[in-house]
């Protein structure tokens, strides 16, 4: 069988495959998105910012200059300790809200979630910095 034959037989058995380019891309990535959250969620925090004994606008600050550097030292994830708010009313504590906040509109910041419970549980916030 020469080259040609082989092209033949070939070109003839892929016309009754179509291939979606885009549902293929789309899978793609979103497995690439799934396996980033799962080394994210498992890599352990390359740095941590305490904010206990700060005020809202303290912390803010804080973790403004906190996120700043590690960007530029191009760290993927860092833990912040906000404390539990156990003398706030309320349920989440003052400066758990303001972490949130914080995360929630800060373009530098991806995932985030309740740290472990070795790295503080509910009083602390793990959370992924974007390069």
């Amino acid at each position: 069988m020469n080259f040609g034959d082989i092209l033949d037989k070939w070109e003839s058995s892929q016309k009754n495959q179509i291939i979606d380019k885009d549902a293929a891309a789309e899978k793609l990535e979103a497995n690439d998105k799934a396996r980033r959250s799962s080394y994210i969620q498992n890599l352990a925090p390359q740095d941590t910012l305490d904010l206990h004994g700060k005020t809202q606008e303290e912390a803010w600050k804080a973790l403004n200059d906190f996120v700043a550097n590690a960007r530029r030292r191009g760290l993927q994830k860092v833990l912040i300790i906000h404390g539990k708010g156990i003398h706030s009313a309320d349920s989440e504590g003052v400066l758990g809200s303001v972490v949130k906040k914080f995360i929630e509109g800060d373009q530098r910041l991806g995932a985030s979630g309740k740290a472990d419970k070795y790295h503080g549980g509910s009083g602390a916030t793990w959370v992924a910095v974007r390069p």
